[in-house]
């Protein structure tokens, strides 16, 4: 497995497809920043906008790949273990740029912001102090992250097929994700904790919950899809 995920994170980044998401991951939390704001507030909307990105990183780590290359990686490791090796590529990408948006928050957050002391150090301290923030928005991030790859392998191959549908209907289950009551990254998102105040400095915990369902849809899209595409590579020419 450690090969198969060394080829699809080549492909990923020789594909050059890795750059429209880290672009748009940075623009968005580049926009959500309104200068020195309460660090909750910055990890709770850098870990929503996860969700399309992470979606969409999907889509490319799916679509990178071309057919000839995809049928000689089946046939030497299996369709199921291909597909579930693109598919935590692409999750590992979401890992990594969600790192990236949380220190992001941290170092522009209101607490180091206020902060006294120059220097790292101080950035530190500053930190330290909000240690139970930054935790609880580490796991609405995670909520989101997984909700985001559970999207983009629902609506790209082998699912759905058509380039034009997949991007489309990745758009549209990217926005029932953020918007929608039965969504487990709005639940995470919304439930801010027994003050109710978003902009409050108290960590907002997602709720087990909203991260066992997150967990649940992940385990069904990725099976629909590693089960799909078996089957759609026992049909090709190079399968039989």
């Amino acid at each position: 497995m450690s090969a198969l995920l060394r080829y699809q994170a080549a492909i990923l980044l020789r594909s050059h497809r890795w750059i429209f998401p880290l672009i748009l991951y940075g623009v968005l939390v580049a926009v959500g920043d309104e200068g020195s704001t309460p660090l909750s507030q910055g990890l709770d909307w850098s870990g929503a906008m996860l969700v399309p990105v992470v979606a969409l990183l999907t889509r490319s780590m799916l679509t990178a790949e071309p057919d000839a290359a995809r049928a000689v990686a089946s046939a030497a490791a299996g369709p199921v273990r291909t597909q579930l090796a693109a598919l935590l590529t692409a999750m590992g990408g979401g890992v990594v740029l969600g790192l990236a948006g949380a220190c992001f928050e941290v170092l522009t957050s209101e607490s180091v912001a206020a902060h006294p002391g120059p220097g790292t150090l101080a950035k530190v301290t500053a930190v330290a102090a909000d240690l139970q923030v930054l935790a609880a928005g580490m796991a609405i991030g995670v909520v989101c992250l997984l909700v985001g790859s559970a999207a983009g392998a629902l609506c790209n191959p082998p699912l759905v097929r058509h380039p034009g549908a997949t991007l489309m209907s990745t758009l549209a289950a990217v926005v029932l994700a953020l918007v929608s009551g039965v969504s487990p990254a709005a639940a995470a998102l919304k439930d801010t904790g027994a003050s109710g105040d978003p902009s409050s400095a108290l960590p907002h915990w997602p709720g087990l919950v909203p991260f066992g369902w997150a967990l649940c849809v992940l385990a069904v899209t990725w099976t629909a899809s590693a089960l799909l595409a078996a089957r759609r590579d026992s049909r090709s020419p190079s399968g039989t």
